[in-house]
């Protein structure tokens, strides 16, 4: 899926979105540092070490039709309702189902259209997957400004996921941004080569030559189909936002 990086450049388009409600526009711009983590924190269980389900809320292949961000609700309906949140967990909630969102449209849009064919067997079909969300990454990590990193670092959880203790998030939190951080790289390829059992290089090969992405990556999945998939993602993720958020605009209003 979508690489933290990728997440967090939708999350500062989504904070520059003119479709935002206003209230949801002052809360985000307002606790920036907890709705940029929360864009990321699905994926802390790379550190955590559980399950990807457990912090995604659902399963590799599907295994019902309802939104993660709707299961994560039901499972943990304390966190569904904004307005009776602190306004730093209000954001972070708002950041994680937009994820999660993104996460799943990834999922059927480009992961299961693209890579779940027979045009290769397994192993090569998914080293090709993760140098397409590899190029991403690096295009995103170049869009971010530079006080992203430190932005990051100055969050401080407070038991806002019942199912994620704070140690986790914290240790989420710092590893990302000291990837941000200036003469520092992403370390996204190594990770991926790393759970794939291939080496960095191998990817960096692919990565490095125009060529090489034109024939094993771009031949498979068009630009334009990227470029749909980001419009619509972050426009649903505003809308998903927004229904999220208003209720904070009605508290607003009392």
């Amino acid at each position: 899926m979508p690489t933290p990086f990728t997440h967090l450049a939708l999350a500062e388009e989504i904070l520059r979105d003119g479709d935002l409600i206003p209230a949801a526009r002052r809360l985000l711009t307002a606790q920036r540092g907890p709705f940029l983590l929360g864009n990321t924190a699905p994926d802390v269980q790379t550190v955590s070490g559980q399950p990807r389900h457990t912090t995604h809320f659902y399963r590799i292949p599907p295994t019902g039709e309802r939104p993660a961000y709707e299961t994560l609700f039901a499972t943990h309906p304390a966190l569904a309702r904004a307005a009776d949140l602190p306004p730093a967990q209000a954001a972070f909630v708002a950041g994680y189902i937009a994820h999660l969102l993104l996460d799943e449209m990834w999922l059927f849009a480009i992961f299961r259209r693209y890579f779940l064919g027979d045009w290769a067997p397994r192993p090569e079909r998914h080293f090709v997957h993760n140098v397409l969300r590899t190029w991403l990454d690096r295009q995103d990590q170049a869009q971010l400004d530079g006080d992203i990193g430190g932005t990051l670092r100055r969050v401080e959880p407070h038991a806002w996921l019942p199912f994620v203790g704070d140690e986790y998030l914290r240790a989420w939190r710092d590893w990302l941004a000291e990837q941000l951080e200036p003469g520092h790289e992403s370390q996204t390829a190594a990770v991926f080569a790393r759970r794939m059992g291939r080496s960095p290089e191998e990817m960096e090969a692919v990565l490095r030559s125009p060529a090489l992405m034109d024939e094993q990556v771009f031949g498979r999945v068009p630009s334009a189909t990227l470029d749909a998939f980001r419009r619509e993602g972050r426009e649903r993720s505003v809308r998903l936002i927004n229904r999220y958020l208003a209720n904070w605009e009605a508290e607003e209003a009392l």
